[in-house]
């Protein structure tokens, strides 16, 4: 009966490593470019609320939009307006001056002029990013997860075409957070293209976790071997 209570322990504790170590199935977690597709439609419908665009007016844009590298803020902002029942109009970006080869003046292509009664919506993103800002360990040791941010900041102005007033400014940014489970980290960055952060490194004392968690065990082994003596 003295070796009962140890034996117990080390059942137990070889229980609850079990427990520690399973992995549980859970969904894979959101793509990188599908959080940031999600903040991005945020950052929209937070820049444009219902009434912010004069009601019947086309609307104008130029694309690509500076900063946008994925183009994802754009194409929300165009499904935002067209949604509400605007009619949206790319307008044609400046072309780089030219030197004609007869004259040798500078020449540029001459802008479209803007349909009547349309306001521009000139956008520009300022910042924008997917980062793990965190790493979160789990019981003995390892590796749990890592905590992702992802965040956008777009500034936004409209302005009536043709006179050149500028209608209203403002700035408008959200940011999210969750967790990628630690084996899920290449799941989430498929498809991201330039959307792969690195990971945080863990504690310059992680080899000290193994140790710990064997001597334990150790220790629990030789009392159990020593009380049956």
């Amino acid at each position: 009966m003295r070796g009962a209570r140890p034996a117990g322990l080390v059942v137990a504790m070889a229980f609850v490593l079990g427990a520690a170590t399973a992995e549980a199935k859970d969904p894979p977690p959101a793509t990188n470019m599908a959080r940031f597709d999600s903040v991005a439609a945020s950052v929209a419908l937070e820049l444009l609320p219902p009434g912010a665009i004069p009601a019947g007016r086309p609307v104008e844009m130029t694309t690509p939009l500076p900063g946008d590298t994925l183009t994802l803020f754009e194409q929300r902002v165009v499904q935002r307006l067209r949604a509400d029942g605007y009619a949206v109009r790319v307008a044609p970006a400046l072309a780089a001056a030219t030197i004609d080869p007869i004259t040798g003046e500078s020449r540029s292509a001459v802008p479209a002029p803007p349909a009547e009664g349309a306001v521009r919506l000139e956008l520009r993103v300022e910042s924008r990013g997917i980062l793990y800002v965190k790493r979160l360990g789990k019981f003995p040791f390892g590796t749990k997860g890592y905590e992702r941010l992802v965040s956008l900041q777009v500034q936004g102005r409209l302005v009536n075409a043709a006179a050149g007033d500028v209608l209203w400014a403002k700035t408008a940014s959200k940011s999210a957070r969750d967790v990628v489970p630690a084996g899920d980290v290449d799941v989430a960055a498929s498809g991201s293209g330039m959307f792969r952060p690195a990971v945080p490194r863990g504690s310059s004392f992680g080899f000290l976790e193994p140790l710990i968690v064997t001597s334990v065990i150790a220790g629990l082994v030789i009392l159990f071997y020593s009380n049956r003596t």
